[in-house]
């Protein structure tokens, strides 16, 4: 709570742009114009000459996502404030999207050997995770994968936040595994608490400001572009 209300500025922005994500069409009924016939009104239009028989395709706004948050817990993720920045993310993430239609949010922390669910946009617990242990990144990013595919969504956004290589996997099964799932049509993304030194994602960003403050007014812009990518891909 004493996050959420800090960061309350920067996640109504980011909830705004979410809420602007996505084109759609829904059919509209009663119309002089359309693409084909409503079988429903032939009566009236029989009986009673009543023109609007069509059903047109109106466009509309309508986000349509899943994202999936893992965030590395390891003991390295204790120095430089990188678990406050990754904390501030979650919370950040969870604001902007508590009880928006069309958008779920799962958040997932992970060590080299748990896994623990940090809840939804609607009941998170990011602010709760610390850091301890070793980190597998390939194992915590096929575990939200598989949340990913069970979603309903058609678009599905994966962010690994972390920062740097993992411990306890390669970073070519990090990367390798970023292709596979790239190619079953899952985005993937990195926001790097501290300065990469090797890249296992495409599509990455790096939050350095020393000021924490500053860094989670950044989030909103940079969850924002992650999540126009995946859409219009």
């Amino acid at each position: 709570a004493e996050l959420a209300r800090e960061l309350a500025r920067p996640a109504r922005h980011l909830r705004r742009a979410l809420e602007q994500l996505g084109l759609a069409h829904r059919p509209a009924r009663f119309r002089l114009r359309g693409h084909r016939f409503d079988r429903t009104r032939a009566r009236a239009v029989v009986l009673r000459g009543d023109p609007r028989m069509l059903v047109a395709r109106e466009r509309v706004r309508r986000a349509d996502l899943f994202i999936g948050v893992a965030i590395d817990c390891s003991g390295s993720m204790g120095s430089g404030a990188c678990m406050d920045k990754a904390r501030r993310f979650g919370v950040l993430l969870a604001e902007a999207a508590a009880g928006l239609a069309g958008v779920d949010v799962r958040f997932v922390g992970f060590e080299d050997q748990v896994l623990w669910d940090a809840g939804s946009a609607n009941r998170p617990a990011v602010a709760a995770l610390e850091p301890g242990g070793g980190n597998n990144d390939a194992a915590a990013l096929w575990h939200v994968a598989e949340l990913a595919r069970r979603s309903r969504r058609s678009a599905r956004l994966l962010v690994m936040i972390s920062d740097g290589l993992p411990t306890e996997c390669s970073t070519t099964a990090l990367r390798g595994l970023v292709r596979e799932l790239e190619g079953e049509g899952l985005a993937c993304a990195q926001v790097a608490v501290r300065a990469l030194a090797e890249r296992c994602f495409d599509h990455y960003v790096e939050v350095l400001e020393p000021d924490v403050a500053v860094a989670s007014r950044a989030f909103g812009d940079i969850v924002t572009g992650l999540v126009a990518r995946t859409l219009r891909g």
